[in-house]
C-alpha cells in the first residue's frame, strides 16, 4: 500500500529516490521549482535535459522525462510537463501526474516527492490541481499496488501545506 503523505518546505532536500518537477515541456530549469532544482542539483540536470530535447524533441504537454538528480540528496529528477506550449489543465496536470507515477515504477523508484504541478507559474489553482493530483495518485496505487512505498507532496508555504493536508483528508 502506497503512503501518501504531506511536507512543508523545499522538495529539493527530499532524501529519497526522485523528486518531480513541475516542468515546462521544453525542459528549460528557469522559476519555480525547476529553478529550485537547478540551484541545488546544479547544471547536470540542465545539460541532461537540453539533450533530451536535443535528441527527442519537446516533451508533450502532459507527458514526463527522467534526467538524474545531480547533486540532489534524490537520486532522479521526473519532470512533469503540465504546460509549456499550453497553459495547465485538469486534464494536463492528471496525465503529467500518471505518467510521472509510471516512470516511477518502470525505473524502480519506490519513494518520490511531487509538488503542486501547473500552479505558481502555471497559473492553474492550487487546490484544484492538488484535488486532482491526490485523485490521480489514488487512483494509480490502487491499480498498481506494492510498486510505489511513499510519495510525498510538498507544500512549499505554511498554507499551501495545510491546504494540502485538507486534501488528502
Amino acid at each position: 500500500m502506497t503512503l501518501i503523505r504531506v511536507e512543508e518546505g523545499d522538495i529539493t532536500t527530499f532524501d529519497g529516490d526522485a523528486v518531480v518537477n513541475a516542468a515546462n515541456n521544453h525542459l528549460i530549469l528557469g522559476a519555480g521549482v525547476a529553478g529550485a532544482i537547478l540551484r541545488r542539483g546544479g547544471g547536470t540536470i540542465q545539460a541532461e535535459c537540453d539533450e533530451l530535447v536535443r535528441q527527442h524533441g519537446p516533451v508533450r504537454v502532459g507527458e514526463a522525462a527522467l534526467t538524474g538528480g545531480g547533486d540532489l540528496p534524490a537520486r532522479y529528477v521526473i519532470h512533469a510537463a503540465a504546460m509549456g506550449d499550453e497553459p495547465a489543465s485538469a486534464g494536463t496536470i492528471e496525465s503529467a501526474t500518471r505518467e510521472s507515477l509510471r516512470i516511477a515504477v518502470e525505473q524502480g523508484i519506490r519513494s518520490l516527492a511531487f509538488p503542486v504541478l501547473g500552479a505558481g507559474v502555471g497559473g492553474f489553482p492550487f487546490d484544484e490541481s492538488a484535488r486532482i493530483m491526490v485523485s490521480e495518485i489514488r487512483r494509480f496505487a490502487r491499480e498498481h499496488p506494492d510498486t510505489i512505498e511513499t510519495v510525498v507532496l510538498y507544500g512549499f508555504q505554511p498554507e499551501q501545506a495545510a491546504a494540502l493536508r485538507r486534501t488528502l483528508a
